[in-house]
């Protein structure tokens, strides 16, 4: 049900096949239905006049770029998860890094009762360097999430949220914590479950689970509000 009334409405504002990146005046929008990662995909090559790569990094990679070309007049950019139902946990990582800097994965195993934390960083620039020109830190950031912000596209606000970084518009989303677990039965049918590894946030000394879904800090009231752009960035503007 949610998920036709999501895409239903966006499809009004912006069409079947909206932007990935699109400008409203000096604000920036970064939309990510899934995040997804090319192994092996040739991202440096970019600088020698290469393609972007069709997935979340060569996403993030043109983002970037055109946020920070010679006289842009980008200030706010609104990363758009509002229907994103999850996907490769390094790509949403990438999306962390690229807002915090520093992204930390935090992950509880519920069978040992384990946990581990790492910090990822990623080079958004493609000089090579790992520094504060990756990051998007001096843009007013937003995320826009929804009921069908769900697994990964659940982990990134969360990791948002306890940042304070980022400020987040719409409903909350949809939850999902434990990572997908890939299985064959002895005859070879393949199937996936919800696997033992639950993604979590740590903060003062404690790993937090996810599954609950994480709240906005400004509610939305009305689906048109998610996609009616121009006067969304009225709105942030006027938040600014």
């Amino acid at each position: 049900k949610d998920y036709n009334r999501y895409y239903t409405e966006r499809t009004k504002w912006l069409g079947d096949s909206p932007y990935t990146y699109q400008e409203f005046g000096t604000t920036a929008y970064v939309l990510f239905d899934e995040f997804t990662a090319n192994i092996g995909a040739p991202y440096y090559e970019v600088r020698n006049g290469g393609t972007f790569p069709d997935d979340t990094i060569g996403l993030i990679l043109y983002a970037h770029a055109m946020i920070y070309r010679e006289d842009s007049p980008i200030q706010n950019v609104v990363i758009d998860l509002s229907c994103n139902g999850g996907g490769a946990v390094d790509a949403g990582i990438f999306v962390m890094s690229w807002v915090l800097g520093e992204a930390p994965f935090c992950v509880k195993n519920t069978s040992t009762g384990a946990f581990s934390t790492v910090l990822y960083r990623g080079d958004t620039n493609l000089d090579r360097q790992f520094n504060s020109m990756d990051e998007v830190d001096d843009k007013n950031i937003f995320c826009l999430i929804s009921p069908l912000s769900f697994s990964c596209g659940n982990l990134v606000p969360a990791a948002f949220k306890n940042s304070q970084k980022v400020t987040l518009l719409g409903r909350t989303s949809g939850g999902g914590s434990c990572t997908v677990q890939p299985m064959s039965t002895a005859w070879g049918a393949m199937f996936q479950i919800s696997g033992p590894s639950r993604m979590s946030f740590f903060k003062n000394g404690s790993f937090y689970n996810i599954d609950q879904g994480v709240e906005p800090d400004i509610y939305l009231s009305h689906l048109s509000s998610f996609y009616d752009r121009e006067n969304l960035t009225k709105f942030i503007n006027g938040l600014i």
